[in-house]
This record gives structure tokens, C-alpha cells and sequence, in this order.
């Protein structure tokens, strides 16, 4: 029924998680993050099978939506919501017994009213603003003031303590090392207080393949589970500090073939001139999968096509065109690459990355729910 499909190989992330765990040692557990339903690999499908097959035994989700989504595909493990949650959310909070920020007093207040009315113990990790100044408490009076309200509380209790870094990925550490001293101060107080937290967690994908400090318990991955690393040189390639393998590929079909002639145009507002004869196919995907507009007609992006480079010369919700002019024995249903291997060929997320000027995860969060994702080597 799909256009087109992304093919998640579970053999990879299990064999990248495996790597990960080799390089960071026994010392330090994973938090697998899933946001953006798993960076656009399908969330409970993922989430099933990190924890039966990969031992997960902590995830982290962006929302209390996709928490759900994953306790109720029978993922029975630690869940932490990493973002702030809003009032309205609480009640399933304490329902699905999942952990979540603490960093202001009126959301905690509203936390052991729930869980009083439940009998229920709830946790929470205690989140350290150090310059991302996204959600968090300072160090200092306002972490002490909090810290103390924490105390007055019977039905909540502090499991971790955490922060987030700006620019880990960056060659200059030197603001992530600055956030991580802020961190340090900030865990110290904490602890000031009596709290002896299990979860001690700072590194996101980037800051896990090379930050090490004995203080920390956990790293928190989330694109790294997959084979992204968000460690770039100056031209935005991934490094790859581990090694591993991207672990998925989208592939659709050409629906159509023709040749233009010179002075026609091809897409909307002739964004593509034909200055000579050119062989089009029309490929059944668009923007409305998640494939940028912007990508679309930027003029430097490319799919495969029998092994050979296609430059995309424009782009419509439901469709897109290819120059697939010098490519042999090119038909109607012909399977095209948009990201992966084909042959000796390969489109890594990393080149979206280059030619779109911004993260790959943002192609990736936006994949849409009608490209089907497939499972292989489970």
C-alpha cells in the first residue's frame, strides 16, 4: 500500500548498540532515546525490540504521548520524559509510573496531589540549566530552594539528577566541558541535600562517543543507536567515532518515464528549465512524506537509480522528478534509493545534512507516518 518504504535493519542497531557498550565500558548503562517516533524509525516498534532482544532497560521519550505509546506496546522498563510536561499530562504521569523533570515547584506540587490520591511513589530527575536555558533550575539559592521543597514531599522522590549540552558534536569542547563543571557544581548540591540519585546522565548522541567522568551513570544516545553520529568535521560529515552502521535505508518506485524536450519546464512554477532533451522520471513521493521541499529544489540532491547518481530537479507534495538522463534501462516501477546502498552507490543521512545546512535528524523527524517502515534481521 506504500509509495515508499524505509527499511530498518535490527541486526545493525543491535550490533551498534553492542559496539557502544564495548567502547563506554561496564561503568555506564544506555538510556535509549526515542523521540521523534525513534528519529523516524517507528517508536513502539523500536522500543520492542531494544528492550526483548537488546537490554534496554531505560528509555527516554520527548513527551508523555510517546511514553504511552510505548508502555502500551508492552515496553515494561524504565520511561523518562525528558521535556516539561504539561499539567494536564500528570495523571498518566503517575499512571504509567514514568519518570520526569524536576525543575519547578508548582508541577511537583500538582505531582504528589496525584500520587498521594493514588498511593503511588513517583520519581523525578532533577534537571540543571547550564546554558541551554531550555527547562532546568540553576545552581545555586533557586537549586537549594527546590531541593528543600523536595523534601517536604511524601510521594515523590529523586531518582536522577541530568542536564543537556548546546554544541557536544562541535571540535571545540570547550562549552561542553564549561557546562559540565555548571553540571558538577549543580549534582554536588543535590547530593548536599541528601539525595543520592541512581540516574547521573549529561551525554546525548555526540558527548557519548568521548566524555567521561566518573560521576556519571548513564549515557542518554539517541540517533547514535541507529549509526548517527552528531560528531561533524567543518565540511558537516559524522565522524563516526564507533564505527557503525546506519541502519536504515528508504527506497520508492518511478511511476513514469518520458523524455522533455528543450523550452518545457518540469514542476510547479517551471522550477526546472529544459535547456536539453531530458529523460524525467517521476518518482510517487514528495514532501508530504518528509522529503524537504527545500531538499527538493536546492539542486544538489540526488537519489539512486541503478546504481547510478539522479539529481532531483524537483518536487511536489505527492511526487518528485529525477534526471535520469544517461542512466540505462530505466522503467516504470524501477525501485529508487533516497537513502542507503545501491550497488557501489551510497546516500548517507550525512549528505542531507550537507546539502540541507542543518541536522540530520531534521530529515529524519519528519519521515511521515504514510512511508511504511519494513523490519529486517530481526
Amino acid at each position: 500500500m506504500y509509495n515508499s518504504y524505509l527499511e530498518v535493519d535490527l541486526a545493525a542497531i543491535k550490533n551498534n548498540i553492542n559496539i557502544t557498550r564495548e567502547k563506554i565500558g561496564p561503568k555506564l548503562d544506555i538510556i535509549a532515546v526515542l523521540k521523534g517516533n525513534a528519529y523516524g524509525l517507528g517508536l513502539t516498534q523500536i522500543g520492542k525490540f531494544l528492550a526483548d532482544n537488546c537490554d534496554i532497560r531505560t528509555f527516554g521519550c520527548a513527551s508523555v504521548y510517546e511514553a504511552v505509546s510505548l508502555r502500551e506496546t508492552g515496553v515494561n522498563k524504565n520511561i523518562l520524559v525528558l521535556g516539561g510536561v504539561p499539567y494536564h499530562n500528570i495523571k498518566p504521569v503517575v499512571e504509567y509510573d514514568f519518570h520526569t523533570p524536576a525543575f519547578e515547584a508548582e508541577y511537583l506540587r500538582l505531582l504528589e496531589a496525584e500520587a498521594k490520591k493514588a498511593a503511588k511513589t513517583v520519581y523525578v530527575h532533577i534537571k540543571i540549566e547550564t546554558g541551554l536555558n531550555r527547562i532546568g533550575v540553576c545552581p545555586g539559592s533557586d537549586l537549594d530552594e527546590l531541593c528543600e521543597y523536595i523534601k517536604t514531599l511524601e510521594h515523590v522522590k529523586v531518582r536522577g539528577v541530568f542536564t543537556h549540552f548546546i554544541e557536544s558534536g562541535k571540535p571545540d569542547k570547550k562549552r561542553t566541558h564549561e557546562q559540565m563543571d555548571k553540571f558538577k557544581e549543580g549534582l554536588a548540591q543535590v547530593r548536599s541535600h541528601g539525595f543520592t540519585p541512581d540516574f547521573v546522565h549529561v551525554s546525548n548522541t555526540a558527548a557519548s562517543t568521548w566524555l567521561s567522568d566518573d560521576e556519571i551513570t548513564h549515557i542518554r544516545p539517541g540517533g547514535l543507536l541507529y549509526g548517527f553520529d552528531d560528531n561533524f568535521d567543518e565540511k558537516m560529515y559524522s565522524v563516526n567515532l564507533f564505527a557503525l552502521k546506519e541502519a536504515a535505508s528508504w527506497r520508492t518506485f518511478i511511476t513514469n518515464v518520458k523524455t522533455v524536450p528543450v523550452g518545457e519546464t518540469v514542476g510547479y512554477d517551471g522550477v526546472f528549465k529544459v535547456t536539453k532533451p531530458t529523460k524525467v522520471a517521476t518518482v510517487g513521493m514528495g514532501y508530504g512524506d518528509g522529503y524537504t521541499r527545500t531538499l527538493g529544489i536546492s539542486g544538489k540532491a540526488w537519489m539512486l537509480v541503478n546504481g547510478k547518481k539522479a539529481p532531483v530537479i524537483a518536487i511536489c507534495m505527492d511526487q518528485l522528478f529525477l534526471d535520469v538522463s544517461g542512466i540505462d534501462d530505466v522503467s516504470i516501477n524501477d525501485r529508487v534509493t533516497v537513502l542507503g546502498r545501491d550497488g557501489d552507490e551510497c546516500i548517507s543521512i550525512f549528505d542531507f545534512a550537507r546539502v540541507m545546512n542543518q541536522t540530520h535528524l531534521a530529515l529524519m523527524s519528519l519521515i511521515s507516518q504514510r512511508v511504511g517502515r519494513t523490519y529486517i534481521n530481526s
